[in-house]
């Protein structure tokens, strides 16, 4: 038992390093950040890989998920301006596949022995049950969509509760799909320079983002009505 303790405070520390030096290399990096408003020389960059490009890209994606900090949205964006809209949203959207899952088992396998030590059994079923229920999937399908919104954070968080794997990945993984593929086709539109293009995808985010505000608000109520 005092071994296994051991195991887990070792386990804490690492993840806690891990994190530690995410954020420190984010500030270091924030200056080089400002790549990220120059598709060009991404594309430039990304494309001298030939045909290893579509790996490369896939990387970038993995990277920004687990190092949260790069900017998510930007770099859909990019994929679009490189590749286009639907080969654009297929490398991204597998890439941010791949990356959520290794946050969500970096924290798991590092974070959650040490956690679940110090929260009780009641608390982490109440953790457990508002992630597994309709308004806990709601609320991530609203955050998920949010623009710039560092979202990935949440399956370090999730990573560190009880919740099962399997459903909180597939319900993640999927409500990223709709903002992957909106700001995808705003880098495509912008490397074609079709201002039609761009008006186009604009008024389908104005929709796609007032159905987010209401569904918040939709939730926003349901937290609010007493339990009976």
């Amino acid at each position: 038992m005092e071994k296994a303790k051991k195991k887990d405070i070792i386990k804490f520390v690492i993840f806690i390093l891990f994190f530690v030096s995410v954020i420190v290399c984010s500030i270091v990096l924030a200056p080089k950040l400002k790549v990220f408003s120059d598709f060009g020389l991404i594309r430039d960059k990304i494309k001298s890989y030939k045909s290893l490009s579509f790996i490369a890209f896939i990387f970038l994606q993995i990277l920004q998920v687990v190092v949260f900090v790069l900017p998510g949205d930007a770099v859909n964006m990019v994929g679009g301006f490189i590749f286009g809209i639907y080969m654009g949203s297929i490398l991204s959207i597998i890439g941010v596949f791949i990356g959520t899952i290794i946050a969500f088992f970096i924290a798991r396998w590092l974070g959650y022995g040490f956690v679940s030590r110090f929260i009780k059994p009641k608390k982490l079923e109440r953790i457990t049950h508002l992630l597994n229920s309709n308004a806990g999937t709601l609320s991530l399908f609203v955050i998920c969509n949010l623009p710039f919104v560092p979202k990935d954070i949440l399956m370090y968080c999730a990573g560190l509760t009880p919740v099962k794997p399997s459903r909180v990945l597939t319900i993640y993984c999927l409500s990223r799909i709709p903002g992957i593929m909106i700001w995808t086709s705003v880098g495509a539109q912008v490397y074609n320079q079709s201002i039609l293009g761009l008006v186009i995808t604009f008024a389908i985010l104005a929709v796609f983002l007032m159905a987010i505000i209401l569904l918040k608000r939709k939730i926003d109520k349901k937290k609010k009505q007493p339990v009976s």
